[in-house]
């Protein structure tokens, strides 16, 4: 365990020093640093926005569900999920399953659904954002957003049919029948037309807010670039960086990004330093945010188990 969290600090100085020496480090460092405060902090609120509006999602879904959770503790319990940003795909985000188990008792196959339905609505999300200025983007990165759309709703389609219940018929999976049978009808409630236009309204306006956090990083390092075009420029390197199943999207995300903006007129230390600067107000933001919620609701005892009448 400690040498894959060492592999990851070493990944991650590595993606940040390729970045600052891309741009030049003397130029780069000289954008971050002419960078005005109120920018940084109206970064971070629009990154606390798109938290809030998940959050809002993610009760709405519990409700959906009929799982009642004291406000609070479902409140850490997703944010703590944030911790998870790191792990490929976040896909660590299901230990809020596990979580609210602890502390409420709520069984995990009934709250799993919520967790899978956020990175479904998400991906929609993310991809209903980057079309919003497909005309402006290469042709490859169009083709891309269209296939991962196409996917989604085909693998959607197939989690609600009767083939895929029969898949807990085979071995690997015999042991987690019962909770995969009950997942899926989690995940039939989920989506339902009215509770999935609710979902992926919740998640375009969040994922919007932190695409418009790039656009008013990038101008107040005084690069001049439209919100059309700031806007599909963080929706498609996201995706590309969820595809590489790198942690948190390393590598690729600032990849593409940086690629984006050049393409965009953005120059290479202006690239670079918008890129840097919008991961920390992302990723590396929403990652504290993470492990001080995981922190808080450590303080919280956990749920007695239910008594049995002898």
């Amino acid at each position: 365990m400690n040498k894959k969290w060492l592999l990851l600090a070493v990944l991650t100085v590595g993606v940040f020093v390729a970045l600052v020496g891309y741009g030049d480090f003397g130029g780069t460092i000289d954008e971050i640093g002419n960078l005005p405060i109120s920018y940084l902090i109206a970064g971070l609120a629009l990154a606390l926005a798109n938290y809030l509006l998940r959050f809002l999602r993610w009760a709405f879904y519990l409700r959906v569900l009929k799982i009642d959770v004291p406000v609070g503790i479902s409140a850490l319990v997703f944010l703590s999920g944030l911790a998870m940003s790191m792990t490929p795909g976040k896909a660590g985000e299901l230990v809020k399953c596990y979580l609210l188990n602890s502390k409420t008792r709520v069984p995990v196959g009934r709250s799993a659904p919520v967790v899978v339905m956020e990175r479904l609505t998400d991906v929609i999300s993310v991809i209903i954002l980057g079309l919003t200025g497909f005309i402006l983007l290469p042709v490859p990165v169009i083709a891309v957003l269209a296939v991962a759309l196409v996917i989604s709703v085909i693998g959607l389609m197939f989690a609600l049919s009767r083939q895929a219940l029969r898949l807990t018929g085979l071995p690997i999976l015999s042991k987690w029948s019962e909770l995969l049978r009950d997942s899926q009808e989690g995940f039939k409630e989920l989506a339902a037309p009215r509770v999935m236009v609710v979902g992926v309204a919740f998640g375009a306006v969040a994922w919007f807010a932190e695409g418009l956090a790039l656009w008013i990083i990038l101008r107040g390092i005084g690069s001049e670039i439209d919100l059309v075009r700031a806007l599909p420029i963080y929706a498609a390197a996201t995706l590309v960086g969820a595809v590489t199943a790198l942690p948190g999207g390393l590598v690729g995300t600032e990849g593409s990004m940086l690629a984006f903006l050049q393409q965009s007129g953005v120059t290479r230390a202006g690239a670079s330093a918008g890129t840097v600067l919008i991961r920390l107000v992302t990723l590396w933001f929403a990652v504290l945010v993470g492990l001080l919620a995981l922190l808080a609701l450590r303080r919280i005892p956990a749920a007695e188990p239910p008594r049995t009448d002898s």
